[in-house]
């Protein structure tokens, strides 16, 4: 049981920290190359997508790395799981925040004035932070395999 666990924290946690690296390395820096309008527009629908599906996959992630620490007793999965527990207290204190006030601009309102470049670099530089986080996680998920 507790291996069949381990490869599925492995492989759901795999491709969570393969997703984000992926926002952080590719889709944010060109999306940055568009013009305003499109740029958070792109932004907006961005996040409202992903965060409609993160809190399953960080949830299921976290689900199946308590698992392998509470059946395999191994010290790293433990140190993962508190890694996880800082990324889900960063991202529900910081980064959710942040992109809800993005996902929130709806664009066509010529009224509406859309949030600061500046506030999207922030959640970029947070988000990076997350990844290496959750990455670091990964790593301690695998180190007992």
């Amino acid at each position: 049981m507790e291996q069949i666990a381990q490869i599925l924290a492995v492989i759901v946690l795999g491709t969570l920290v393969g997703v984000e690296f992926g926002v952080a390395a590719f889709t944010n820096p060109i999306v940055e190359r568009l013009p305003d309008d499109a740029y958070w527009q792109a932004r907006s629908t961005g996040g409202r997508v992903l965060g409609a599906v993160m809190p399953f996959w960080y949830i299921g992630s976290t689900v199946l790395m308590v698992g392998v620490a509470v059946l395999g007793h191994a010290p790293a999965a433990i140190a993962a799981v508190v890694l996880m527990g800082l990324v889900m207290v960063l991202t529900l204190t910081t980064l959710v925040p942040m992109n809800n006030r993005v996902v929130a601009w709806a664009g066509g309102d010529p009224d509406q004035v859309p949030p600061s470049r500046g506030l999207a670099h922030r959640w970029d530089r947070l988000h990076w932070l997350r990844v290496a986080l959750i990455f670091v996680a990964f790593v301690l998920m695998v180190l007992p395999a």
